[in-house]
């Protein structure tokens, strides 16, 4: 597997490369962690470290960080692949270019996936405010029909992300969804909603990116209103970026100076369940663009899965999958995120039905069925060669 992040934070390269390795396989995971050897189950992960870090900055830094990224990943997939040759290279992105990280195994036959994470156009036309039509994005959309033709297969995170690449021209002779459901491995079973409390604090937690399309400063803000209207609620935020989470803690610190925490660094995957645990309610605030129209938040899952009440921006992925059985409110207005925690307060039994409901639509698509569909691909496309590395 090839992924341009922490291996520890993210938890669907996680999900994935732990489900091989738990039935024997052995994955090496090219990333930005340093060598370390994982047993898991009856086989292992070896992470291999490809570059430093992500750059901050603007689009130099961008560029430059995902160029460093790609020469090192280049140079650790071909040394990797020239020891012991791969049975089934994974390619997660962003950017979708590093597929051209593998041509060495790709050239002598071994299958390529190209697993989209994000749909990179959008997110790059988001980031640095340029339009649909701009030619530094309809250039990355041709990289990405580029990138995606190397491909043996491609794997979704929604059919919908799907269904735009398909419309756009990006396609496969294969193709499968595998969905950012939480791991059972982690979060045990899917819990029973509770009975939110009748006195004492509200808790309220968010976690996840902290980059600005997410929103939590809404949620800040929704938290500071509610207080200054005597509202006993309080506000956790576990991100997955320390430099992050400084400037969010500035942020928070004159906006709500009682009442939000801010962790100040990553927390790791496997202690995210406690931290739910700790809360009432979950809040996806995500703002609205091109880019997060497609998302269907794993936090938000996460959330569900835990039998917690959620808000949730009202986008539409987020509303075609669970309807109103999570509350909605108005992306980037506090006053709505507001109004709708004062909803989950107000009654409380309708909070714990919508958990009710959400929890069964979970159940439908919930990681034990998407582990055994990936496995299955996995196997396909590895099939003659031994699948005894991944």
């Amino acid at each position: 597997m090839v992924h341009y992040s922490d291996f520890v934070v993210d938890s669907r390269i996680q999900r994935q490369a732990r489900a091989l390795a738990e039935r024997g396989d052995e994955v090496h995971c090219v990333c930005l962690n340093d060598h370390e050897e994982i047993p898991v189950g009856a086989g292992k992960i070896v992470l291999h470290r490809a570059a430093a870090g992500k750059p901050r900055g603007g689009k130099r830094a961008y560029l430059e960080g995902n160029a460093r990224f790609f020469s090192g990943a280049a140079r650790r997939v071909t040394a990797l692949d020239r020891r012991h040759r791969f049975d089934l290279v994974e390619i997660h992105n962003m950017p979708d270019a590093l597929v051209f990280t593998a041509l060495r195994p790709k050239l002598r036959g071994t299958p390529l996936i190209l697993n989209f994470h994000d749909t990179f156009p959008e997110l790059f036309a988001t980031l640095f405010d340029r339009s649909p039509g701009h030619p530094l994005v309809r250039l990355i959309r041709a990289e990405e029909r580029i990138s995606a033709a190397l491909a043996d297969c491609h794997i979704f995170v929604t059919g919908e992300a799907r269904d735009l690449l398909a419309a756009r021209g990006v396609a496969a002779t294969r193709t499968q969804v595998v969905m950012n459901t939480p791991d059972e491995r982690i979060f045990g079973a899917r819990r029973d909603p509770l009975a939110l409390p009748q006195e004492g604090p509200l808790r309220i937690v968010y976690h996840g990116g902290l980059a600005e399309r997410f929103g939590v400063e809404t949620l800040v803000r929704a938290v500071a209103m509610l207080r200054a209207d005597g509202a006993e609620v309080e506000l956790d935020v576990y991100g997955s970026d320390a430099e992050a989470a400084r400037s969010l803690a500035q942020k928070a610190a004159e906006i709500a100076p009682v009442g939000v925490r801010i962790a100040p660094q990553p927390t790791p995957v496997e202690e995210i369940p406690d931290r739910l645990a700790a809360a009432h309610l979950g809040v996806v605030p995500t703002l609205r663009d091109d880019f997060t129209e497609l998302l269907l938040p794993v936090k938000l899952l996460e959330y569900v899965h835990m039998g917690m009440p959620t808000i949730a921006s009202r986008l539409p992925v987020i509303e075609s999958y669970f309807g109103d059985d999570v509350l909605l409110a108005e992306p980037g207005d506090p006053a709505s995120v507001a109004a709708a925690i004062e909803g989950v307060r107000a009654d409380p039994v309708l909070a714990r039905q919508r958990a009710v409901r959400a929890s069964l639509r979970l159940a439908e698509i919930e990681w034990r069925r998407q582990r055994d569909g990936y496995l299955a691909l996995i196997d396909e496309l590895a099939a003659g060669r031994g699948a005894s590395v991944a």
